[in-house]
Parts: C-alpha cells; structure tokens; sequence
C-alpha cells in the first residue's frame, strides 16, 4: 500500500497503543508463587487451558460474534455482544479494567484515524 492508508493500522503495532498497559494475568502470578508454573512448559500449559477452558476461548467467541455483527451491518446483534462480554466480567475490578481498556483503545484508534 505504496499511498499510506495502511499507516494508521500500525498504530496498532507500536508499544504505546493501550492495549498492553493492561495486563490481566489470571492469576498467572500467583501460578508462579504457589510452583504451578515453573518453566516454559508449565507456562504453555497455562495458557494454553486459558485458551481452551478460560476467558481466551470467550473472547475469540465473542470476537467472532462481533465480527459477524459487523459483517451483518447489525447494530442491534454488536450492543448483544457488548452487553454480553460487560455481563460476563467476574469482578467490579475486572469490569473496570475492561471498560477503561476499550475506551483508551477506542480514544487512540480515533486519533490514529
């Protein structure tokens, strides 16, 4: 894309974009503490029942939801999932974490663009 339009997507790319600041670990350090995860092994296993057991496997759910709302051009099937993915959160500080995440996201995504 020799005119530049692709640009702001590496926005996305850079380590000041808000999405690595938050770091929610699921209880990965504690893992490390309690000598669950000691290697890389036990690391990959970690992650690996997150993606499979956890909140990994519902946000790919709810991403592919989303993405179909998109595609869909429905308004009304994207708030389902929004309301969804805000429902699910298990704690006050996870929710907080969540929504401010999204808004620094959506804030440098609107000043990239």
């Amino acid at each position: 894309m020799e005119d530049g339009s692709s640009l702001p997507l590496l926005v996305w790319l850079s380590p000041a974009f808000p999405v690595g600041s938050f770091a929610y670990s699921h209880g990965l350090e504690w893992a490390c503490e309690a000598g669950d995860v000691v290697d890389n092994e036990t690391c990959r296993e970690w992650i690996a029942d997150l993606l499979v057991y956890g909140s990994g496997r519902n946000d790919a759910i709810l991403l592919a939801e989303a993405w179909r709302a998109m595609c869909d051009d429905r308004d009304d099937a994207l708030k389902a999932v929004v309301e969804l993915s805000l429902a699910l959160q298990p704690s006050s500080e996870r929710y907080l974490e969540t929504t401010m995440q999204g808004k620094a996201f959506l804030a440098t995504a609107r000043a990239a663009w």
